[in-house]
């Protein structure tokens, strides 16, 4: 049964994601070929997602501990799926604008209540020993999906235009919804409430909040995350820049970064299962260390060696690190987190995740200039002693 239900998971999910990535790069391609000489379409476009996540991921945690989380996964598939097809009958390019613009904004809703309910939903399918293995999987493939299927994107692109895009997108949700069907929880469902009223969702996410607050570990790594978020808007923020911060080495940087970085991902995410054994909080802030340390090496590399490859390590290795961090501290949430209480967390999670990164970029564009070589060390330094600090906190508290 347990292996039954990771391989309907890891289909759903990967479905899922490849449809997600199909609608961006259709509906981006689509918006920014509408105007070429102008950001603004896009902008709303993308923009959009953010502004709603932080509106409604808090409540999306109230709805995942409120109803069953299984039927909430199948639901919002469905209507993502019915929105993307409906999309994709509508012809007039005028009305087509704003129905791409105000579908993002349905699945981005939609989103915000998966969203926990897909985190919190995997520890009801498998034992507390087999959540690491499961987050790993799921890193993996989605690791893989992000890297080729925009490839894949645009050669669909090309053949079936937008509208055949949408409803390959629209079929992929419905996919999705009914391998969650057969999915049969092997722990513990959150018990289904009678009734929802305004004021008992308020209630519920202000006892999540204490939740949070009274259970200092899980406050504490909550709160890493945030920060972690924070120095990650900068190195975002710096990729599309690596020609110019490093301009003694050939062009291209930028995109060698950005593949580097990808098989780093893909290779922490693999090897997770096997050093994720134990999940431990000290074990989580040593991968941030290292991967703040491999991130402050491009420099040397770059003063010492001028080789691209040699520099690309740089990234990878920072990459590889980053995701074995991430795939650990969602296994730790999962495996602490009374069930009871996980949506919520997760929707704060999401909340504090999206705040810190425009916060983060907004902060660095200012504090940080483009042409500085040293700038991936001073980002690397900075998450290097952020784990230490952490570190101390967590042996302050006594915290494994």
């Amino acid at each position: 049964m347990k292996n039954r239900n990771i391989i309907l998971i890891l289909s759903s999910k990967s479905i899922s994601e490849i449809g997600n990535v199909l609608f961006d790069f259709a509906n981006n391609t689509f918006l920014a070929g509408i105007n070429p000489t102008t950001f603004s379409l896009v902008a709303v476009y993308q923009s959009s997602e953010s502004v709603i996540g932080i509106l409604f991921n808090l409540f999306g945690g109230v709805i995942a501990d409120t109803f069953r989380r299984k039927k909430i996964i199948i639901g919002t598939n469905i209507l993502c799926g019915v929105a993307c097809i409906i999309l994709s009958f509508i012809f007039k390019e005028k009305w087509l604008i704003y129905a791409v613009v105000l579908a993002n904004v349905i699945l981005a809703f939609m989103s915000a209540f998966s969203g926990p309910s897909y985190k919190a939903f995997t520890k009801e399918i498998v034992k507390k020993d087999s959540i690491s293995q499961l987050n790993s999987l799921l890193e993996t493939t989605s690791t893989i999906i992000k890297v080729t299927i925009p490839m894949v994107a645009i050669l669909l692109y090309k053949l079936l235009g937008i509208h055949g895009v949408l409803l390959l997108d629209g079929l992929s949700f419905l996919i999705a919804a009914l391998l969650i069907f057969f999915i049969v929880p092997i722990n513990e469902e959150v018990a289904k409430k009678e009734k929802m009223t305004i004021r008992g969702i308020f209630n519920d996410l202000k006892i999540g909040f204490k939740y949070v607050y009274s259970h200092k570990p899980i406050f504490i790594i909550i709160v890493l995350s945030a920060l972690v978020n924070f120095f990650l808007a900068a190195y975002n923020l710096l990729l599309p820049y690596s020609n110019q911060m490093f301009g003694e080495i050939s062009a291209g940087l930028y995109g060698t970064f950005l593949t580097s970085e990808a098989i780093g991902g893909f290779i922490g995410a693999m090897l997770s299962g096997f050093v994720n054994k134990e999940l431990l909080s000290k074990r989580l802030v040593f991968f941030l260390s290292l991967s703040g340390l491999m991130l402050m090496l491009a420099t040397p590399f770059y003063i010492m060696f001028h080789n691209i490859i040699i520099l690309a390590f740089s990234p990878a290795l920072f990459s590889l690190f980053l995701s074995i961090f991430n795939i650990q501290f969602f296994s730790i949430v999962q495996k602490d987190v009374d069930n009871e209480f996980l949506g919520r967390v997760f929707g704060i999670i999401f909340t504090v995740a999206i705040l810190f990164m425009p916060i983060g970029t907004g902060f660095f564009s200012v504090a940080l200039n483009p042409n500085n070589t040293f700038n991936f060390f001073i980002i690397g330094a900075s998450i290097t002693i952020l784990s230490l600090v952490f570190g101390i906190l967590f042996k302050k508290y006594n915290i494994r």
